[in-house]
């Protein structure tokens, strides 16, 4: 069971990777949000903090040293390929038939084009990525996030997000790879393949963003809530 846990964390920050930071900073707006726990949100954020700071952030930064940037890139556009379809079919589920269209041309042209998905052809051909997951789906036929929740190293979340990770676990293919700590590995290496393009962007907002807590939280909303729409 904690293993599972563990895998379920890898595999539903994959789709929290796919919501830029960049996004945080340029669509955020203060409004009100439910946030009963919010003593204790503020304290998970601290150690999410904290962790990166000491844990995840000076491994990325070894592991972009040694890296080749092209290995990073072709693993990046892979792990990005292999959600393609999860995002296809979120976007079908809202009756966003122009996005879902997009991500089936993405898929198709990367997969075929792109040698298997390692390369991104579609991206040059101005073919864009629409991300959307169960939580997305949810909001958009009007279930309410309930109130915020921030998750350990997943970061910001609510309600609604947090109870659909274990149907992000099952509709995620790398879950079914056997043994268990197989696919573990390989989570955990495309979380951490992606979050070493992010550093920048991350050291930003949590190095130099007053009042970080509301603005996560602030942000994390306003941003599932556009991608509802």
């Amino acid at each position: 069971m904690k293993i599972k846990i563990i895998l379920l964390l890898l595999l539903s920050y994959s789709f929290a990777l796919d919501q830029n930071f960049e996004d945080f900073e340029q669509e955020y707006k203060s409004y009100q949000i439910n946030d009963p726990l919010a003593s204790y949100n503020k304290a998970m954020t601290h150690f999410n903090i904290a962790l990166y700071t000491y844990g995840f952030r000076p491994i990325l930064k070894g592991y972009n040293e040694v890296t080749p940037q092209f290995l990073r890139t072709g693993v990046r556009n892979f792990f990005d390929n292999l959600f393609s379809p999860l995002r296809f079919v979120g976007n079908v589920l809202q009756l966003k038939f122009e996005n879902a269209g997009e991500e089936f041309k993405r898929f198709t042209t990367n997969t075929i084009m792109g040698f298997g998905g390692l390369m991104d052809p579609a991206s040059q051909m101005g073919l864009k990525k629409h991300p959307a997951d169960l939580g997305t789906i949810l909001g958009h036929w009007g279930v309410g996030g309930g109130f915020h929740l921030v998750l350990p190293v997943l970061g910001p979340s609510n309600l609604r997000d947090t109870l659909t990770l274990p149907a992000i676990w099952y509709a995620d293919p790398i879950s079914y790879i056997n043994p268990q700590w197989e696919s573990i590995a390989i989570s955990a290496y495309g979380f951490s393949n992606e979050l070493s393009f992010k550093l920048d962007e991350i050291d930003e907002i949590y190095y130099n963003s007053p009042n970080l807590y509301p603005f996560l939280r602030d942000a994390y909303e306003q941003r599932r809530q556009e991608l509802s729409k």
